[in-house]
């Protein structure tokens, strides 16, 4: 079996035991792992295998798809163009994007869209994968589909929606494509390997073969449910290579550990990270402070900062000033802006249901009783 490598420093030993463990029972395959306190990368590890046949290790420069982890740098963008002034939270979208207000749209704003009550979950039909591999189809799409509710009163996760919608609104704003945006406002500064698409040869090599989720689905009332309807076309892309030419902000993302929590840095360190400023501090604590605490139609009650998850007795945090979110299959990114912590975990055997809930709970419980003893 590959070992496990890379550093970890001695007050998280904790941490690199359990991930050790997770090969050694097989609830992990291939991943990696890291930690950053304030500006210190202080776990940066990795392990397993990125292919499914057990012949290539796991090294530390491996990628692999980080799913709805994507999100986070979809939030950091839009929050880095409203800290510029480019756009107001609670002015409708259509105002920079005119041709949004279709379909019962004109009212929504953006910050309905990043606490996902903007009315619109789903296109209103079956996505394919010819689909998500054409930009400007997606965005037409979004633009003609219609509202499932009135913007505002229902909580229901934007699974895709979400990721075009912002994008297509910073792409506006800003002036040049989502992607673009990203790698040269964000991963670029950061040195963060984290990419939307990947081509080049080098980097498909490296890139981690995923291990399909035996149960497919999560169980979701009837309208998260049917969004994920929608979307059931693109499960056997997303296992395959049909996607990596295709930017879905959302959902797309190629990354692992050590890159998120750069990226996720630029929430724990108040914005500003080597000396750069991405974002006022205001802004960070205006994006951790609670915008909703609700029933959401595809997780159950949430509670929420601006798109972040907060901690609460339904999905308890690494700390109480833990912001995060993570993607289907099990990566996650947890950022604390109060104590400067950042964490994040990428695996490529994905993991649903009751499996994943255990996985991240572990995780999530040596984290704790770390921290616990560091502050002491």
């Amino acid at each position: 079996m590959a070992g496990v490598h890379g550093f970890c420093d001695d007050r998280f030993t904790p941490l690199r035991d359990l991930f050790r463990a997770g090969f050694e029972r097989g609830s992990d395959e291939g991943a990696s792992i890291a930690v950053m306190m304030d500006d210190r990368l202080v776990v940066d590890l990795w392990g397993g295998y990125r292919d499914l046949v057990h012949t290539k290790p796991w090294e530390t420069d491996t990628l692999v798809r980080v799913a709805s982890t994507s999100k986070v740098i979809v939030a950091i963008a839009t929050l880095m163009v409203w800290d510029r002034g480019l756009i107001d939270l609670d002015e409708p979208v259509a105002t920079y994007w005119p041709e949004f207000a279709r379909g019962g749209k004109a009212a929504i704003t953006t910050r309905q869209v990043l606490v996902h009550r903007a009315g619109l979950p789903g296109f209103g039909r079956a996505i394919t994968a010819d689909d998500v591999c054409d930009w400007d189809r997606m965005i037409a799409l979004v633009e003609h589909a219609p509202v499932w509710y009135e913007p505002g009163t229902i909580t229901c996760y934007h699974s895709s929606t979400f990721g075009y919608i912002l994008g297509e609104l910073v792409q506006r704003v800003s002036g040049v494509p989502f992607a673009r945006f990203v790698a040269d406002e964000i991963t670029g500064p950061l040195e963060a390997d984290f990419h939307y698409t990947v081509s080049e040869p080098r980097d498909l090599a490296r890139l981690a073969e995923l291990r399909p989720a035996e149960a497919p689905t999560l169980a979701a009332a009837p309208m998260g449910a049917r969004v994920l309807a929608e979307e059931a076309p693109l499960a056997g892309a997303f296992l395959t290579t049909e996607l990596l030419g295709a930017v879905s902000p959302g959902a797309t993302g190629i990354s692992n550990a050590r890159a998120l929590v750069r990226i996720g840095s630029i929430m724990a360190m108040g914005g500003e990270v080597d000396g750069r400023r991405y974002m006022k501090r205001e802004t960070v604590d205006e994006a951790a402070s609670e915008q909703s605490y609700t029933e959401d139609q595809m997780f159950g009650t949430l509670r929420r900062g601006l798109f972040f998850a907060l901690d609460s007795k339904e999905f308890p945090a690494v700390t109480p000033t833990t912001i995060h979110w993570g993607g289907y299959g099990g990566s996650w990114l947890a950022m604390d802006p109060a104590a400067g912590i950042t964490s994040a975990y990428t695996p490529n055997r994905l993991l649903v249901g009751d499996e994943w809930l255990i996985r991240q709970a572990e995780q999530w419980e040596v984290l704790i009783d770390v921290l616990r003893n560091l502050r002491r």
